[in-house]
């Protein structure tokens, strides 16, 4: 049992009637190597690349969006200047937002807008999950820099501060810097009911992405920002646009404009509970996550590499449920145990 005095946390429903809340499953848009931030001159287009950003984009989101506004700023611009933005997922709105405040004109292309974006089929906690790097200096510049940006944006966007607990260290949260996130508290029994195991918790954030997206986008329109339809084959069409600053954030459409083989498809799935507003605090176990939101308590846990349909499997998704199921109920957990977990089971959270 937990130590005396340490408050128990609620155990979640795990109650899921899949016809009224139906699963849904996202494509993280994964890059081999490292994710895409860079400048490319093609012709008289003046074109930055940021893509590639797997399961951490709306964590690297604004430290991105920041550093594009750095290489824009770097290359020069005129007052008003047109502004391409390609994508409305969480790295196109943020580099829009910023882009604008420098009183660019700016607009946003992308085939889909929230609240049907890759962003949006989302857990949304605060961790470089799933994503590659290979400039630790400039890596660490955007941990820090998004971090601070999420925090000071606050409720309105749909961040909140959370204790995310874990059964062990996490490896997306010690590859952090210990200003953005501390060193973990150590549990001898981490303070459930019946989940009997030793464990640490991380203080982070929890993003939500219904609310995150919608204020963006609501705040883009509200500056003038223009929203238009548009889905892109190669980087001809791109630079044939009529901006002369183009920002490239389309996350796997990269692979067709860009025909960057570097990039691959992973996909998520996610069972989508009730909410439960007593539940103000994240889990990470076996293979999977809890993530208690506004709209709905996240249940996921799968990382698919390679598979590109985005259609929900409704047994992944009922054992990635049981799986957490069984871990607070103090069950042992079928199938899911270390020595042999599934196929699709999740490994880098």
């Amino acid at each position: 049992m937990p130590g005396s005095g340490q408050t128990i946390l609620p155990t979640p429903d795990f109650a899921w009637d899949p016809v009224a809340r139906p699963p849904i499953a996202g494509l993280r848009p994964y890059r081999d190597q490292t994710f895409r931030l860079e400048p490319e001159t093609i012709g008289d287009k003046f074109v930055v690349h940021n893509y590639g950003h797997g399961g951490a984009g709306i964590t690297l989101s604004w430290g991105c969006a920041q550093e594009i506004v750095d290489i824009v700023t770097a290359h020069g611009f005129s007052p008003n200047e047109g502004v391409a933005v390609l994508g409305s997922g969480v790295m196109g709105l943020t580099a829009a937002t910023l882009l604008k405040a420098l009183n660019l004109d700016v607009t946003v292309y992308a085939k889909a807008f929230p609240p049907h974006t890759t962003s949006n089929v989302a857990g949304g906690q605060w961790a470089p999950s799933m994503v590659n790097q290979n400039n630790p200096t400039r890596f660490t510049r955007i941990l820090r820099r998004a971090f601070a940006m999420h925090q000071a944006k606050g409720p309105a966007f749909g961040v909140s501060p959370r204790v995310n607990y874990t059964l062990v260290h996490a490896g997306n949260f010690e590859e952090c810097p210990r200003d953005v996130i501390p060193a973990p508290k150590t549990f001898a029994h981490l303070p459930f009911a019946k989940l009997k195991s030793p464990g640490f918790g991380y203080a982070t954030l929890l993003v939500e992405p219904p609310i995150f997206l919608a204020k963006m986008q609501s705040d883009l329109v509200a500056a003038n920002v223009s929203f238009v339809a548009r889905e892109f084959s190669d980087l001809g069409e791109v630079t044939g646009l009529k901006e002369t600053i183009i920002v490239n954030c389309t996350g796997l459409g990269s692979q067709t404009i860009c025909k960057d083989r570097l990039m691959h498809s992973i996909r998520g799935q996610l069972v989508l509970l009730p909410p439960q507003p007593n539940l103000q605090y994240l889990f990470a176990g076996h293979f999977g996550y809890l993530f208690p939101r506004q709209d709905c308590v996240i249940v996921g846990g799968s990382e698919e590499m390679g598979v590109t349909d985005p259609t929900p499997d409704m047994k992944i998704c009922k054992a990635i449920l049981a799986n957490m199921k069984e871990l607070f109920t103090g069950a042992a957990a079928m199938s899911m145990t270390a020595e042999a977990p599934p196929d699709w089971a999740m490994r880098s959270k």
